[in-house]
């Protein structure tokens, strides 16, 4: 299971341990607008619980088999494990560092935790982000209460009414008494993604050593924190250098101006990505970010748009606007600082970008 794809469980459990965090419902009735303001209103703690889920992808993906063990202190065990493959991961946050070991490679990424990593945070804070995000975009409404394995539950439908939010169609069975999601589909575009638990027990006995993960000798550890690191670029002739062939920017003129350079470095696994900051009138005004990719000229999936005679892709959500193309073996993406610099204008600047190249 390479670094990616390992990241996707990382990932996928920290969704999947989302938790309505709220007060006990004690058989009462709840509107929808009732379940999610108790959620949010609520600093009820989630306790201790083990549980064992399917997650399912619609894509090549395959099905991935989970258990996990969460400490009422937020520490967390994952194991992963997908079916079609046999391959298998162990990721264990111990509040200070987050480990993921993959024994077909025995590699073992680090992940160094802080208040921003999505698996630091505590249920009600990934409760808050999913539930702000689909309130004012989405139509909830309270499909009923259901029983799953052996739990009263709320089930809730939100649909989308504002094609420009990010999430798309969910539905979610809610824990009754400790607001845990104990199933969830999640649609967006062509991609959906199911978690159901099969088991749940609150309030087990774990032993502290369960939460420290111990790895062979001879495994090799990648540092991600180091791995992938933000780096200031001090010329355009260092930029060539890193990027090692030539590429495309947007020439200083017409009062457009660089106003920064910066390259996000990594390991032999992962290419550079440079980002140049774009001021004018000693204002943002687009950024544009130039990293390798292996398709020459990949043609994005989206709002197709034609970008220099190739298809692109272009994004309009609440005031982050971005453009995407693939050109002559690098992807490029240059996101609309400025309010008043349009997508039309934009394009024109791209049409007369030019190549960059080294010494």
């Amino acid at each position: 299971m390479e670094f990616l794809k390992s990241l996707k469980v990382i990932s996928a459990a920290a969704v999947m341990s989302i938790s309505l965090v709220a007060c006990s419902a004690e058989g009462n009735e709840f509107s929808p607008e009732q379940v999610v303001q108790k959620a949010l209103a609520d600093n009820a703690k989630m306790p201790a619980y083990y549980g064992e889920s399917v997650m399912k992808f619609n894509d090549e993906t395959g099905n991935i088999e989970l258990k996990e063990w969460v400490s009422e202190d937020g520490k967390r065990r994952t194991e992963a494990v997908m079916p079609d493959t046999g391959e298998k991961s162990i990721t264990v946050n111990d509040g200070n560092k987050l480990t993921s070991y993959e024994a077909a490679t025995n590699t073992a990424f680090v992940i160094e935790v802080t208040e921003d990593t999505p698996m630091h945070q505590s249920p009600k804070e990934q409760a808050e982000i999913l539930l702000d995000a689909i309130k004012d975009t989405h139509s909830i409404t309270l499909v009923g209460e259901e029983k799953m394995i052996g739990r009263d539950v709320f089930h809730l439908k939100a649909e989308v009414k504002d094609e420009s939010t990010l999430y798309g169609n969910q539905e979610i069975w809610v824990d009754k008494e400790h607001w845990l999601v104990l199933k969830s589909i999640s649609t967006s575009g062509d991609i959906q993604v199911s978690v159901e638990y099969k088991e749940i027990e609150f309030n087990p006995t774990f032993e502290k050593s369960l939460f420290t993960l111990k790895l062979p000798e001879d495994v090799e550890i990648k540092d991600v924190s180091a791995m992938i690191e933000e780096q200031p670029v001090d010329s355009l002739e260092d930029a060539a250098e890193i990027m090692e062939k030539p590429f495309l920017y947007v020439p200083e003129e017409d009062g457009i101006a660089i106003e920064q350079m910066t390259v996000m470095s990594g390991g032999s696994d992962i290419n550079p990505e440079l980002t140049l900051t774009y001021f004018k009138d000693n204002l943002p005004y687009f950024s544009l970010n130039v990293f390798a990719i292996d398709e020459e000229n990949k043609e994005f999936d989206g709002e197709g748009m034609n970008i220099r005679g190739l298809k692109g892709d272009k994004t309009d959500i609440k005031g982050f606007r971005l453009l995407n193309w693939a050109e002559d073996g690098f992807g490029y993406s240059v996101i609309l600082s400025h309010p008043e610099l349009t997508f039309e204008q934009m394009i024109k600047i791209i049409e007369e970008m030019e190549y960059l190249k080294g010494k």
